[in-house]
């Protein structure tokens, strides 16, 4: 860690918007009893997989709720989606060259990936 001072504060500075609403309870404990950062990013990974489950789901009924056509078209968006999260979400993961990378990598594909399903399961409610 090159500026161990520097990551103690930007990690405490983060700390309050770790959790936000739509996180699952288990994130929400995990999080809050995490000790280190190997125990955040492990807390990360397990929501984001949660999350990503949560994703899938919600790209299903998003699917069956539309027109063969924008069916096609979400397929598409959905694609190129995933392609600019996980490029844009790369950065993060380099941004200071300290283990804080790791949490703010994983932050960004978690918060795309909660974000992106809320959208998904707009688009498949009732008109």
């Amino acid at each position: 860690m090159k500026h161990p001072l520097l990551t103690i504060a930007m990690m405490t500075a983060i700390a309050p918007f770790a959790v936000a609403q739509s996180d699952s309870p288990a994130y929400s404990q995990c999080m809050q009893t995490a000790q280190s950062t190997l125990d955040m990013n492990n807390c990360n990974g397990a929501e984001i997989e949660r999350q990503d489950a949560r994703l899938n789901s919600a790209y299903k009924k998003a699917i069956a709720a539309l027109e063969p056509a924008q069916q096609t078209q979400l397929r598409d968006a959905q694609r190129l989606w995933i392609k600019y999260r996980d490029a844009n979400c790369k950065l993060y993961f380099s941004l200071t060259g300290g283990t804080i990378d790791q949490l703010n990598g994983a932050g960004c594909v978690l918060d795309m990936t909660k974000a992106r399903a809320d959208e998904l399961l707009k688009l498949a409610e009732p008109a």
